[in-house]
């Protein structure tokens, strides 16, 4: 890389010089690709737009020490002994907060690579709550993002939060909230999220806990000093959940549009709203896929999980549509009365993926009419202010060296976020490569199409027993060989109710085959009215999740299967159609099912 333009001019104009400082050791600007974590404790990240959680700084310099932020110069004066990496005229953000995330798994790993340096996990078990808080207290090198959590999440016997096969503490009386909090916080918890989900805004019936419990739990995590903070998904739970004094609510409601009275009560009450507009989105069939794909740097980030989550659908997506603009339409009242909002993915759900979803809340959030800096900050120094996260979303001295390169100017244009060209944590580079070892195929004969799913494999009656529901399914063969018959009730239990028919292709059932060959999937699907949805299991875990997708009603649907790139053929293991939505019963008939 060439020397900054202020040092060409300087070594011109003293020509004696030249020789003298060329033999100096001092700063050489180099590749950050050139650069290991042992190199320098010293890094000068020059010639960079800067964003610091707040402002902008046009030309500058930023100088990291031991971890943190040591300076931001907006003079060519670099530290002797820094290794200096010259960004081009690119911007360095920080290090990106999601203020909404499940994290499971390889979670925070995934989040690292697109530059979410921190999470605030809203229901996990706190088996290692402890080790977290030590890992986020340290600068050491590290190749996850830090984690905040709630821990457990409060909720009713069978409410929401149930029915994921996690043995949650549940609560059915005010009196047991004081108990109930503490134990929480002695596990570990950060905060208290408490569920105020009937499931009325998606078709469904759930218990839920009662406003005189709520306003105890508030009570009780007040009383200890820590942050209280809801689940709602309808403008009535939302304001069971204010009046009850919630420090913030972790959804936005997407039941009816935004009473400006209820607008006004949040900001006089100071309430924070995690809008997770990116899964409201993926529910409302705008999944923000296409739009994370469309840039091959940061597509070349996606794990075969996210790629699996981010392809994967809400039962009804489609036919929930037309009610996408009002979302957009109460996030935009939220924002114009004053109403203080967070960026949160609410990821892995459905139609997201760790990390990368955050990006597309960003946009979101702009296309709801925040600037490009105030949608900014809502990643960075406004969650860092609320959960009173210090040193963190911020990118001045002092600040952790949580730090995001893109290559080009979000500031002007918001699509420049996925042109992710490096992240830094706790001032060392993060490497974003992904294994990309290949699979071998299934060690099984790849099945010839045609092939015709009528006469090849078995249908078996599926419903969403497996995730604490309670709906039923039985099925009928036709004599013919032509045709599968599904009848049977949606019932209350799991908060997206499915039944219907899962056709297995191997000897075994979720046994995995090989159909490498197909590409297409097609089948008629006969029913007088209802909803229904698509899964497609695959890949070495049977219990991974599924790739979903909306199927349409009297008529021929046709899949292709290329499309997904989470999808492995190889190892197909089933193929479910399911009846979904609001607790009712339900008959469907498939015809003409096969793979080509």
């Amino acid at each position: 890389m060439k020397p900054s333009s202020s040092l060409v001019g300087l070594l011109l104009l003293i020509g004696l010089l030249v020789v003298t400082l060329l033999m100096l050791p001092g700063p050489v600007p180099r590749s950050a690709n050139e650069l290991s974590a042992s190199d320098s404790a010293v890094i000068a990240l020059s010639n960079a737009r800067i964003f610091d959680g707040e402002s902008v700084h046009e030309q500058a310099t930023l100088v990291i020490r031991d971890g943190r932020i040591d300076a931001l110069r907006l003079d060519d004066a670099l530290p002797e002994e820094a290794d200096v990496i010259d960004i081009a005229g690119g911007t360095l953000l920080p290090g990106l907060i999601d203020a909404h995330v499940h994290a499971f798994n390889s979670a925070r790993k995934d989040a690292l690579r697109f530059g979410v340096t921190t999470v605030l996990d809203m229901f996990r078990p706190p088996f290692d709550l402890d080790q977290t808080r030590a890992q986020r207290g340290a600068l050491e090198r590290t190749d996850q993002a830090d984690l905040y959590s709630a821990g457990f999440l409060a909720t009713a016997d069978g409410g929401h939060g149930t029915q994921y096969g996690i043995e949650v503490p549940t609560l059915s009386d005010p009196d047991q909230a004081d108990a109930w909090v503490e134990a929480r916080l002695s596990e570990g918890s950060d905060y208290i999220k408490i569920v105020i989900e009937s499931g009325a805004a998606w078709g469904g019936h759930l218990p839920t806990l009662d406003a005189a419990t709520v306003q105890a739990l508030v009570r009780a995590t007040h009383a200890r000093g820590e942050m209280a903070v809801a689940h709602v998904s309808t403008q009535a739970a939302a304001r069971i959940a204010v009046e009850a004094g919630v420090d913030g609510l972790v959804h936005l409601f997407a039941d009816e549009p935004l009473d400006p009275a209820l607008a006004a009560t949040l900001v006089e009450k100071d309430v924070f709203v995690i809008p997770t507009t990116t899964v409201l989105a993926g529910s409302h069939g705008q999944s923000g896929r296409g739009w994370l794909e469309s840039d091959e740097r940061l597509a070349s980030r996606l794990s075969t999980e996210q790629r699996q989550t981010l392809e994967q659908s809400f039962p009804g997506s489609q036919l929930r549509a037309s009610r996408w603009p009002m979302v957009l339409t109460s996030l935009r009242a939220l924002h114009e009365a004053g109403v203080v909002l967070l960026a949160g993915s609410d990821a892995p759900n459905p139609a997201t993926a760790h990390g990368a979803s955050l990006l597309h809340e960003i946009k979101l959030l702009t296309e709801a009419g925040l600037s490009t800096i105030e949608a900014l900050q809502a990643a960075t120094s406004v969650p860092a202010a609320r959960f009173g996260l210090d040193h963190r979303g911020c990118l001045q001295p002092g600040c952790r060296a949580d730090i995001i390169w893109v290559d080009g100017n979000p500031l002007a244009d918001i699509g420049a976020l996925r042109q992710v060209e490096g992240v830094w944590k706790n001032g060392r580079r993060v490497d974003a490569a992904i294994e990309t070892s290949v699979v071998p195929a299934a060690e099984t004969p790849a099945l010839d199409v045609p092939l015709d799913l009528h006469r090849a494999g078995r249908w078996l009656p599926s419903t969403d027993e497996f995730m604490g529901g309670q709906s039923r399914a039985e099925l009928q063969l036709d004599s013919s060989g032509r045709r599968v018959t599904v009848s049977g009730e949606l019932n209350p239990g799991f908060a997206f109710p499915y039944a219907g028919t899962m056709w297995n292709p191997g000897d075994e059932i979720m046994s995995a085959v090989n159909l490498s060959r197909a590409e297409t999937l097609s089948l008629q699907l006969e029913a007088t009215s209802g909803r229904f949805q698509l899964m497609i299991f695959s890949g070495d875990d049977p219990a991974a999740p599924p790739i979903r997708i909306d199927l349409v009603a009297n008529e021929t649907n046709r899949i292709d299967l290329t499309e997904y790139s989470g999808l492995d053929r190889s190892r197909l293991r089933a193929f479910g159609v399911y009846a979904t939505g609001p607790a009712e019963s339900f008959e469907f008939t498939i015809r003409d099912a096969g793979l080509q």
